[in-house]
């Protein structure tokens, strides 16, 4: 059970860890400014980044392969007019052998009701994307190696269009476009040196096409992927702020409502606190409880001791009164100088009264040295109490006075003493 006290409030959440958030911060400024040549950040970073993109991504793979799909399949008008000797074998490899496979599994991943596919990660991603390009360029080589025609030299232009879907169209990461342009390009050279028919002078034209447009392709792949990171950095630097203002204004609030010495909620809030506890307890005839407590004689503490002692003294008390009214609901706050006050909901009178006074015994044990007390050798504290049974028609301001009221009895009668009034 929590007592709604100014050290952890009712409904609050922890704070993140500032030293955290500090750390997090000066990262992204560093890498902001020095940049990210590498294409990779930090573990952690890396991996917030990989998982941020990570559906749009999967969204990408899909939308881009169903287009690519019906790219590649038109491709077969060039097979027809280059290679004319194999276009049935074309016509076969391509629609009746890729073209259901890759359909198939763009069906099945889109909908994601195979298990496997359901929760992909970002490096099976990239391995999908990846494999959908290697397996049309291992057809167009089958193509390419049964085709006697004259003109099967120029079919490996097609290897510039599978290196352009990868690294632009697919927007495979960098390092996937590196490893997979340079499987293309050891591709492209075994299939011109195979090729008997392969006239010499073209050979270095067609290999330095196809080369510049694995080096554009992935400049522009560089150059997408730098973007979208720096945006990501962008865009966490701003969650950042946004989070850290945002602490800083519940931190804000917090010290609006709270006694800096000792924890506790202030005067004002607890005003505040107790109209809406009143409110409730009165619609549910539900019994509450006033309790004022004042330190005994602790001006002539400060005099003799000290401003700091007489504060230590003050959260000492307040140590007390937190771990002694400790049930649901009570509200515990500092009402001016020494004094305090606490609203406790729920209990019967002669309750209200036993916890009262464990307080006061509880604040005599802890034992404080008090030599200008002309109560007791140690620190004491007098405590009113008021209870009534909530009802509509009272004012909580009657209970308020009554609390007061009591106090002064107990004041009056000698100090160190429990007094209450009742209605």
């Amino acid at each position: 059970m929590n007592t709604l006290t100014a050290t952890l409030p009712l409904g609050a959440e922890p704070d993140p860890d500032p030293q955290h958030d500090t750390a997090r911060s000066a990262m992204i400024d560093g890498l902001l400014q020095r940049g990210f040549p590498g294409m990779v950040f930090p573990r952690d970073l890396e991996t917030e980044f990989q998982q941020a993109g990570l559906e749009a991504r999967r969204a990408h793979i899909v939308k881009s392969g169903f287009l690519s799909l019906l790219v590649f399949n038109v491709f077969l008008v060039a097979d027809y007019l280059m290679l004319p000797d194999v276009f049935g074998l074309a016509l076969t490899l391509r629609l009746l052998v890729f073209t259901p496979i890759a359909l198939l599994f763009l069906l099945t991943f889109q909908t994601g009701r195979v298990r496997c596919l359901s929760k992909v990660t970002p490096v099976m991603l990239e391995a999908i994307a990846m494999v959908s390009g290697l397996a049309a360029a291992a057809v167009l080589a089958f193509i390419l190696t049964n085709s006697h025609s004259p003109l099967a030299y120029l079919y490996h232009i097609g290897f510039m269009v599978v290196i352009t879907y990868g690294n632009i169209v697919q927007r495979m990461r960098f390092w996937y476009a590196v490893a997979f342009s340079l499987i293309l390009l050891t591709l492209h050279v075994v299939g011109v040196w195979a090729l008997p028919s392969f006239p010499e002078r073209m050979m270095m034209p067609l290999m330095s096409m196809v080369l510049a447009s694995a080096a554009f392709t992935l400049t522009a792949n560089y150059a997408l992927e730098n973007d979208e990171r720096r945006r990501f950095l962008l865009t966490e630097r701003e969650r950042g702020l946004i989070r850290s203002l945002t602490q800083t204004q519940v931190r804000l609030r917090e010290l609006s409502r709270v006694d800096e010495l000792t924890g506790l909620y202030n005067r004002r809030h607890f005003e505040t606190a107790m109209q809406q506890l009143w409110q409730r307890a009165s619609f549910g005839r539900t019994p509450m409880a006033i309790l004022m407590i004042d330190v005994d004689h602790f001006k002539k503490f400060n005099d003799h001791y000290g401003h700091p002692a007489g504060d230590a003294c003050l959260r000492q008390v307040c140590q007390v009164m937190k771990q002694t009214l400790s049930g649901q609901g009570v509200i515990v706050a500092r009402f001016g100088g020494e004094e305090f006050i606490a609203a406790i909901p729920g209990l019967d009178e002669d309750a209200s009264l036993a916890l009262a006074e464990q307080v006061r015994a509880h604040v005599e044990r802890c034992q404080i040295p008090h030599e200008r007390s002309a109560t007791s050798t140690v620190v004491t504290a007098s405590l009113g109490l008021a209870w009534c049974e909530a009802r509509p028609e009272m004012k909580v301001e009657h209970l308020l006075a009554l609390a007061d009221g009591a106090l002064y009895d107990a004041k009056y009668q000698g100090r160190n003493r429990v007094c209450n009034q009742s209605t």
